[in-house]
């Protein structure tokens, strides 16, 4: 892959990466004693990347662990795996060396790892939450979230958090402050014995309140993320409508190829973006059944005990959209009106179709 692409697909401006490697070297040249990301030093070169995995059934959204052929220029290329490949501690003692990545060392990292294969994207927002939410200490410029974009984020889902637990606290509706404590809770999703009343009432399986309190939390952060994703997407599909190929350079074969992929780029984006929008309504829709119109619970309850997979969903198709218009912000500023060259247009449609490829269901 070209250089001039390589680099928006590896850059943690998209939701889907965080490039460890360039972070790091930024960290170290502001302070050579800060805290890494990862404890085994050798593990800081690498990038993460989430993306499907077809090789599965029903293919799951995993981590992608990128080592960089030069760790100095990453954008030479590189090889991937996914963290989770069975027996990828050997993989990664094989790839650095054992004496590089002490055993106990490793083990912290792979927990870190593990953590990270629950979140569909790497939104900093997520990164920062599930870092707090589990406890571990990590340097927060490696997902730098503006206090006023945490405060946003925070207030447009505690909005959402706080009907829910006066309906299951009917007490906490005469105390703003317990009310306060409930949703805290409700946020952390740990102390299930403080949010019973809740999982009672809102029938979470038995075993998966932790993931369904994750997948709830983080199905509103991509409700926020949705309303500001609009305009980006509007423009790039403007843009992909407005493409042009020129007659004198084309064959007719080559024309008929290249209008395919062209064709495939905007149907993917198009169909994943309205699966999107359509899992939004559908709990929004639910939401405001119950608790603005009391219409009833039943839509809710259902939604609620089945969106972990929601979650996911969510979260993958949002996460491949906001990649793909990353790089076309990215990769067409270079260009006067966004209107690139012939070749590097192709080499562009093809490195969208990369990072839309639909993800296979069996």
């Amino acid at each position: 892959m070209m250089k001039e692409f390589l680099e928006p697909m590896l850059d943690s401006g998209s939701p889907r990466v965080l490039n460890i490697n360039v972070l790091t070297k930024n960290i170290l040249k502001k302070d050579p004693d800060a805290q890494l990301f990862f404890t085994c030093r050798h593990l800081n070169n690498v990038v993460l990347i989430k993306d499907a995995d077809n090789s599965v059934r029903n293919a799951i959204v995993g981590t992608k662990l990128y080592f960089p052929f030069n760790e100095e220029d990453i954008y030479e290329g590189g090889r991937t795996i996914f963290a989770h490949t069975t027996g990828i501690e050997n993989v990664l003692m094989g790839h650095f060396g054992q004496d590089a990545l002490p055993r106990d060392a490793l083990s912290s990292d792979m927990r870190i790892l593990k953590i990270l294969d629950k979140l569909p994207s790497l939104d900093p927002f997520l990164l920062k939450d599930i870092f707090i939410t589990e406890k571990i200490d990590m340097n927060s410029d490696y997902f730098e979230v503006s206090d006023e974009m945490w405060d946003r984020i925070e207030f447009y889902i505690l909005q959402g958090f706080t009907p829910l637990a006066k309906a299951a606290f009917p007490d906490a509706v005469s105390s703003d402050e317990v009310a306060r404590k409930l949703i805290a809770k409700m946020w952390e999703g740990r102390d299930l014995e403080t949010l019973k009343p809740m999982i009672m009432a809102f029938r979470i399986p038995q075993g998966k309140e932790h993931e369904t309190f994750a997948a709830w939390k983080g199905i509103m952060f991509y409700g926020f993320q949705y309303e500001r994703m609009k305009a980006g997407v509007a423009n790039f599909i403007s843009w992909l409508n407005e493409v042009k190929l020129p007659f004198a350079v084309v064959s007719p074969g080559e024309r008929k190829e290249i209008l395919s992929v062209l064709e495939n780029n905007k149907n993917v984006l198009k169909e994943d973006w309205v699966a999107s929008e359509k899992i939004l309504k559908e709990y929004q829709s639910a939401y405001d059944k119950m608790f603005k119109y009391k219409q009833g619970s039943a839509d809710f309850l259902k939604f609620i005990q089945n969106s972990d997979a929601a979650y996911v969903t969510l979260g993958n198709k949002l996460g491949k959209i906001g990649h793909a218009v990353y790089c076309w912000e990215t990769t067409t500023s270079r260009y006067p009106e966004r209107k690139m060259p012939w070749e590097p247009l192709l080499a562009f449609l093809a490195l969208i179709a990369k990072i839309l490829i639909p993800d296979r269901v069996y």
